[in-house]
């Protein structure tokens, strides 16, 4: 059970953090003419957004396996299978993490979120709100590790015992969001700029964040899959795909 709720949290960490761009789009709704207001706003509308999608999900989630069975069969992989799937998929983690990191550090010129800021300083609570649930349910088809995840509570406890479950990932995910936002509240009538400043790390620690976590990810599954091949005994009890 520990590597299971290990699994929730690892697995919700990075799909948070796997683009990062929510929390960007958060930072600089703090420049807003109602910052606190219109950032809460766009958090709220984003998370309970991003619930009630993985909620409708649970509740069909068989007719949803059922129609996708039509065109992919569920793959049948034996252990060694798995684990040398799972090894290869380590790798190209560290390595895809490596390589994104490096072009990252070279790019010059502004980049995406540099663009938005504008429009995004215009928003006032009600539009930040729109944008977050329009965040989440556009990302929610692609959203591979928020869908593992509750395909996995699914199997476990079943679509209606799978909720506390949904809600804990989701509590997980807004958790990287809150950070700044603390620090914000903390700082913000000590330091000057504290906004400008925030942009600026966040767009940082945000990439440092992204690439790291997925080569941490990578390296534990490398580990894991070494362990199996060596020993007979994977590390990890539940198996991430």
């Amino acid at each position: 059970m520990p590597d299971f709720w290990f699994f929730l949290t690892s697995t919700a960490l990075f799909d948070s953090l796997s683009t990062a761009l929510q929390i960007l789009i958060f930072l600089y709704l703090l420049s807003a003419r109602r910052p606190v207001a219109t950032a809460l706003s766009f958090l709220a509308g984003m998370s309970l957004s991003y619930l009630a999608c993985g909620l409708l999900f649970l509740g069909h989630i068989e007719e949803f396996n059922r129609f996708l069975a039509q065109f992919f069969p569920p793959p049948s992989l034996s252990d060694p299978q798995y684990y040398l799937v799972q090894l290869v998929f380590g790798a190209l983690c560290v390595v895809g993490a490596w390589y994104f990191w490096r072009r990252n550090q070279r790019r010059t010129g502004p980049n995406m979120a540099d663009r938005m800021s504008l429009l995004l300083r215009l928003l006032n609570p009600v539009t930040a709100a729109l944008v977050g649930v329009l965040f989440s349910v556009s990302g929610f088809p692609a959203s591979l590790p928020y869908l593992g995840a509750l395909e996995k509570l699914s199997a476990a406890f079943g679509p209606s015992g799978a909720i506390p479950g949904a809600l804990y990932y989701n509590v997980i995910y807004v958790v990287p969001v809150l950070i700044p936002f603390v620090l914000y509240l903390i700082l913000r009538h000590r330091v000057e700029d504290i906004e400008a400043k925030l942009h600026l790390q966040g767009q940082k620690w945000a990439s440092v964040a992204n690439y790291g976590l997925t080569a941490v990810l990578g390296l534990l599954f490398l580990v894991d899959s070494t362990v199996y091949f060596s020993t007979g005994r994977a590390l990890l009890s539940n198996k991430f795909f």
